[in-house]
């Protein structure tokens, strides 16, 4: 039986180094197909090729966060102010 050497890609988060599966670590052959498992368990992939697992403590959660727009002002510079309350 010979013994020859083969390329092959894992996808490991971003955060916190864990593969992609608990007790069994796929390997595949294309950076593509282990995007697509990645995905398939429900990881996050972004534009830049960060990944992230599904994990949600708060290290998990700052990172999701920081690809976050900024929350939306609701109040235009120079705005009045509505009194809702009907004691007014």
């Amino acid at each position: 039986m010979p013994i020859s050497p083969r390329t092959f890609h894992v996808v490991t988060c971003d955060v916190c180094g864990n593969d992609d599966m608990d007790d069994l670590i796929p390997l595949h052959d294309s950076p593509a197909e282990a995007a697509a498992s990645a995905r398939h368990i429900g990881w996050l992939i972004t534009a830049d090729h960060m990944v992230i697992c599904r994990a949600t403590d708060e290290e998990h959660r700052t990172a999701v966060d920081a690809l976050l727009p900024p929350a939306p002002r609701f109040e235009v510079e120079g705005q009045l102010s509505l009194h809702l309350d009907s004691t007014t």
